[in-house]
């Protein structure tokens, strides 16, 4: 069966006009979901404001059944991707595998539209919020070690992990990476707030990224940078929608692993990396001396701190786990 032939910019460009329009049909339904009483605006901020004050049978049944066959469908298109093609077989063309991939998205993503219109809840109403947000943030981490190789950790210079560490984040970050993409996008119902909008964004091209597999797109630095980077306006509108005083904190924590980390694989001229650091200092400046309380600053450094601190967490796990396996050598087998 031909399969289309279409260039990475035309793969790339029509993903994000679709993640767009999604975000239009988003809008257009927001009317209709003001039928829907849902919970009260919590004090916890850890508690998930988008949910039914009473949760339903068939509102819990349809997002987990949907969860469940999209996230095993995606693994099942991956596992046989991994299977079928060479690992440096890159091309431009699509292969049937992306195909299916693709429109395997395009399936579950339409089924939760229509999820959410008759039914509203997610599986948000059986989870904490955190969980979602987690599974983001670790998958931003193991992007930090696969790319290290590339562009370094820290201000371009590379950490020396070890071969077959960074070999494992790169085999199985796909079967990762789909489950904190598919999880987080049938957590959440699709409700027009800026926030919920942006994040479709990021999950839709998140899912385009993963169709993709095996296609020099896939490896595309700008293409890749661009889903990285979108969780920062998504963080950051996330706190001012809810209300809070830390917004703060999820900007310049997410610029500055931009700037420490990000910025370094894209080929910058120093003078831009140098307008970045001063238009950084400059806002920081502005921000805790004007707005805020100088000690308040501290702010900056927790998110670069955790996702630094458990990237190399995972490897010091990594670390122990070779060594008891060396101090236990395989079995042999007689005959």
């Amino acid at each position: 069966m031909p399969t289309p032939r279409l260039d990475a910019k035309q793969i790339v460009n029509w993903s994000i006009v679709f993640s767009v329009l999604l975000c239009a049909a988003i809008v257009a339904m927001g009317g209709a979901l003001s039928q829907f009483e849902i919970i009260p605006h919590p004090e916890d901020p850890l508690v998930y404001e988008w949910q039914l004050a009473e949760q339903t049978a068939w509102g819990q049944l349809t997002a987990w059944l949907g969860f469940a066959l999209h996230q095993l469908l995606i693994w099942a298109t991956i596992a046989y991707a991994q299977k079928r093609y060479n690992k440096r077989d890159y091309r431009n063309s699509l292969r049937p595998v992306n195909l299916w991939a693709l429109g395997i998205n395009l399936v579950f993503i339409a089924l939760h539209y229509l999820q959410t219109l008759f039914f509203y809840d997610a599986i948000a109403q059986d989870l904490p919020s955190w969980t979602a947000q987690f599974a983001v943030a670790l998958m931003l981490i193991v992007i930090l070690g696969i790319e290290n190789q590339r562009r370094g950790l820290f201000f371009g210079k590379k950490v020396k992990f070890r071969k077959a560490f960074t070999d494992g984040l790169r085999k199985y970050h796909g079967f990762f990476f789909s489950f904190a993409v598919i999880y987080t996008f049938w957590f959440h119902p699709m409700v027009p707030t800026l926030g919920h909008l942006i994040g479709f964004i990021h999950v839709v091209l998140v899912m385009a990224q993963g169709s993709l597999m095996f296609m020099r797109v896939h490896l595309n630095k700008r293409w890749m940078f661009l889903l990285e980077i979108l969780v920062l306006p998504h963080a950051f509108q996330v706190a001012i929608n809810q209300g809070s005083d830390i917004w703060p904190m999820f900007f310049f924590g997410f610029a500055a692993i931009f700037l420490v980390t990000q910025m370094h694989g894209l080929g910058l001229k120093p003078w831009a990396r140098q307008a970045f650091y001063a238009s950084f200092l400059l806002l920081a400046l502005y921000v805790y001396f004007v707005l805020r309380e100088p000690y308040q600053a501290n702010e900056i450094a927790r998110i670069p701190l955790i996702e630094y601190l458990v990237l190399f967490i995972m490897y010091w796990m990594y670390l122990g786990g070779a060594w008891i396996s060396s101090r236990f050598p395989p079995l042999r087998q007689d005959g």
